[in-house]
């Protein structure tokens, strides 16, 4: 019975032990490791443009500013409405028979007219400047994506390049042997040997400055991802080849109407326009209706300015020392506000005829900033039409390279094929068959470059005709 018993506890505790072994052998965190120890970390494009909008300094400097836009907006949002302010004062007397007093106040600004007064204006100013700081926000991301992409598809090629290197410097290799034992014989002269050995060390140079590029471009990818510079990365390499869906009508038609420089000139010049407007209004005769109310213990103030049609309205009381009711002795009072119990109204006309000329120096240099932004956006619209033009033909370019190297690497590959069957016959030497090889790697390594460049054309576009970047879509 007890050997019955241990053979039915070996029969689990040997599985148990099976799948801990392959867990210690096979587990991720050992199998991406590097030689000192150093977790690899294996990213896909999507992860790095995903990274670096997160790290990037002037997405972070353009989330600040629209959190801070958002607040101006809140701000003018209360002066234009109904947000009234409690002010609490108070005097003590510490030498002399007067007494203290503690003064309360209820006051408010309310913009009766919805577009003509300053503090109408200031709001549709704040409503404004939020879809500038909004569009600067969304104009930092696709910059980012951009730079991202551009960066992660540099690390691929130059990887691409040095494995091109090595096989380069193995038929140097190869060569070199073939001249050696070619002039063992007396079958090549010592310019041939020293022609093999030169040819070797060019592709050795070669090989060690692709090193030195890829480390380069790996580190730069790791400090836009905020890595350690040494941070041993691993990137997807695979893309499919995915071709554009759009005519150029259609990236021009959007960029016409969603271009970041447009939008934000045309923001610009709505804010200018009401800033012009206000210099206008401010030169204008202004009338007062005032009034007031004075009660025993309180006084209440009007004041219905026109033509900004803005209320401000005032409520005060004074609580005197040993005395439970309220006086008005202390309010400031103006020439309506009666001297006793009762009502006050009467009209305040101000008008300034003549400034020294400063409204009109300012009012000229807002037309100036007017019409500059005018020219601009009447030169806008080609401008955005020709780079439009320029990055799609660059991108029909790209798009008919890769169809090249495409073909090309077909070619090669059909080579190698024949070649590979003629080895095998012994018509031709393995030296032939090794240089068709690398003709085939060399092939392949242009595909890849012109895929990339692809990728990044179609990327430059999207940016250009204002459209968001998709990194699935490219």
């Amino acid at each position: 019975m007890t050997y019955r018993g241990f053979s039915k506890k070996r029969n689990i505790f040997i599985p148990l032990l099976v799948c801990i072994g392959y867990f210690l052998i096979f587990s991720p965190f050992n199998a991406d490791a590097s030689d000192t120890g150093e977790k690899e970390i294996r990213l896909t494009l999507s992860q790095v443009v995903e990274f670096a909008l997160a790290t990037d300094s002037q997405i972070l400097d353009a989330q600040d500013n629209v959190k801070i836009a958002q607040s101006n907006r809140r701000i003018a949002q209360k002066e234009k409405g109904f947000n009234p302010t409690v002010q609490v004062t108070g005097d003590i007397a510490l030498v002399g028979e007067a007494e203290s007093n503690a003064l309360l106040s209820i006051s408010d600004s309310i913009a009766l007219n919805e577009t003509s007064s300053d503090l109408a204006n200031q709001l549709e100013q704040a409503d404004l400047a939020l879809n500038q700081a909004q569009n600067a926000l969304k104009n930092a991301q696709e910059n980012t994506k951009l730079k991202a992409i551009t960066a992660y598809l540099e690390v691929l090629k130059a990887e691409w390049t040095i494995e091109m290197a090595q096989r380069t410097l193995e038929q140097a290799h190869t060569l070199q042997a073939d001249i050696e034992n070619q002039y063992q014989l007396g079958m090549a002269s010592s310019v041939d040997l020293l022609k093999a050995k030169q040819t070797v060390e060019r592709a050795r140079i070669n090989l060690d400055q692709s090193n030195q590029s890829l480390l380069f471009k790996k580190q730069q990818l790791n400090q836009m991802l905020g890595y350690p510079l040494d941070t041993p990365i691993t990137l997807e390499k695979d893309f499919p080849y995915q071709p554009l869906g759009e005519e150029l009508d259609q990236f021009t038609t959007h960029a016409q109407s969603d271009h970041t420089d447009l939008k934000d000139l045309l923001w610009q010049r709505e804010i200018e326009t009401i800033t012009l407007k206000q210099i206008e209004r401010n030169r204008q005769a202004k009338i007062h209706l005032i009034g007031s109310y004075v009660e025993e213990n309180y006084a209440v103030r009007f004041d219905l300015q026109s033509p900004d049609w803005v209320l401000d309205w005032k409520v005060t009381g004074q609580l005197s020392e040993g005395e439970d009711t309220f006086s008005t002795s202390a309010i400031n009072q103006d020439p309506f506000t009666p001297s006793a119990s009762g009502w006050g109204l009467g009209l305040e006309v101000t008008w300034i005829p003549f400034d020294g000329g400063i409204s009109q120096e300012r009012k000229q240099q807002q037309e100036i900033i007017l019409a500059q932004i005018e020219r601009k956006l009447q030169a806008l619209p080609d401008s955005i039409t020709l780079e439009v033009l320029d990055a799609y033909q660059l991108f029909i370019q790209s798009d008919q390279d890769t169809l090249t190297a495409q073909l090309e690497m077909q070619i090669a590959e059909e080579t190698y094929r024949l070649q590979s069957q003629q080895y095998q016959a012994g018509f031709i030497t393995d030296r032939t068959l090794k240089e068709s090889e690398l003709a085939l790697e060399s092939a392949k390594l242009d595909y890849q470059k012109a895929v990339y460049g692809f990728i990044l054309s179609k990327a430059q576009l999207y940016q250009i005709a204002g459209k968001e970047i998709v990194v699935e879509e490219l």
